[in-house]
């Protein structure tokens, strides 16, 4: 169906999109945190865990606040609340501090996750084009992930030029430029049937709808896998004999320019798979690529790491759109932020008990088990919910396979 007219306000959170999630530093955060600070794999997978448990302890708050005022004021404070636990974190080398700045980080992270969506699919809704929902948000992804991809490249070489430290201050610089961007967005005005106030009986009642259990089960599945994988793209790295941190941000660059790219297409291979195919092929490309990765070949390392990458591209466009269809505009970021919650909330209690265990994250020894492990779980995950979809939708009128 073609698209119709893009509207300024569309194209404003578009570049807002392309700012809030370039994260400079990400690209170097394991020579960051283990090589420059000298924190232990223990330690650092304790800073992602508090990061994470910041999360989902303020994204249902959050949303809550997002439905009840609007989304704009989470969208303007975020990004600012997140430049104050980057500077922090560029310039401590305390571990205490470097915990506490990544439960701030964490925290004003929560404000703009779900809140962004609500806002986007609220104004398509307002511009009666509902049909174009999928669309929008796929290429809000896309200016996301190309602004990421730009964001590592510079990040890795700033980084290699002038410490790690640079990346840091550089995430600051663009965190503040979002705030300024989200300061031009207009609020949403929702009509007088839709300015209820969200109730958590609401909220809890459709989080138990077999279709929005199907939505939510499939997305922390796929999330959890890609953060696994992403955790693991610095030690592969590394243990390839690869320390140059231009390299790092380079590969960083580029997968989230690939990514970026599959974007574009999600709405096409959405018409032509619909749900329930396009869902289990996001899972099968991560279990292909884990079982690739278990080989330890160097020349197959960009292109299979390019193969998650394809299915982040997907994911995030899919799992918001698939729950916005089926959720009503009163808890909507309440639900979106419900969505992010248990899918960090999975991840962070998965790192917690690896950082407590004897997993294998050394970039010294073979990374080979961890990820036979990973492709094994990937591709029962894939068929389970693949099996499931039929059954979850067809009990709730609401939920055919759009």
């Amino acid at each position: 169906m073609p698209q119709s007219k893009t509207s300024p306000t569309v194209r404003l959170f578009r570049i807002y999109a392309g700012l809030v999630f370039s994260f400079a530093w990400v690209p170097v955060m394991y020579t960051a945190f283990t090589i420059d600070r000298g924190f232990d794999s223990a330690q650092y997978m304790r800073l992602w865990s508090v990061y994470y448990l910041a999360m989902v302890t303020a994204e249902l708050p959050w949303g809550w606040l997002a439905d009840r005022l609007g989304p704009r004021p989470l969208l303007i404070c975020g990004p600012l609340l997140m430049a104050f636990g980057f500077a922090m974190l560029g310039h401590s080398e305390s571990f205490d501090v470097c915990l506490l700045a990544m439960g701030i980080t964490g925290t004003a992270h929560a404000m703009i996750s779900g809140a962004d969506s609500a806002f986007l699919y609220e104004i398509v809704l307002s511009e009666n084009r509902k049909h174009a929902a999928l669309h929008e948000e796929a290429v809000a992804h896309r200016w996301k992930l190309f602004g990421v991809s730009a964001a590592d490249l510079a990040g890795g070489f700033a980084a290699f030029f002038f410490g790690t430290a640079v990346a840091f201050d550089l995430s600051v610089a663009l965190m503040i430029a979002a705030t300024f961007v989200a300061l031009k967005l207009p609020s949403v005005r929702k009509t007088p049937q839709k300015r209820n106030r969200p109730r958590w009986t609401s909220i809890l009642r459709q989080l138990l709808r077999p279709p929005v259990i199907w939505v939510v089960g499939w997305y922390t599945t796929v999330f959890v896998f890609l953060r696994v994988g992403f955790q693991l793209y610095q030690p592969t790295l590394l243990a390839e004999g690869i320390h140059d941190l231009r390299w790092h941000g380079a590969t960083l660059s580029l997968l989230n320019l690939v990514a970026g790219i599959s974007a574009i297409y999600v709405a096409s291979l959405h018409r032509r798979l619909r749900e329930r195919g396009t869902s289990y092929l996001v899972v099968l490309l991560i279990a292909l690529s884990f079982v690739g990765l278990s080989g330890g070949q160097l020349f197959l390392l960009a292109p299979l790491l390019c193969l998650q990458q394809i299915s982040f591209g997907i994911m995030q466009p899919l799992g918001r759109t698939s729950l916005n269809h089926r959720v009503g505009s009163a808890e909507r970021a309440s639900l979106l932020s419900a969505q992010s919650v248990v899918a960090r909330f999975s991840f962070g209690l998965i790192l917690m008990l690896l950082s407590e265990s004897d997993w294998n994250y050394q970039p010294d020894q073979s990374l080979t088990p961890s990820y036979l492990v990973l492709a094994a779980i990937a591709a029962g995950a894939g068929i389970l919910w693949w099996a499931l979809h039929p059954w979850m939708m067809k009990t709730d009128p609401m939920s055919h396979d759009p």
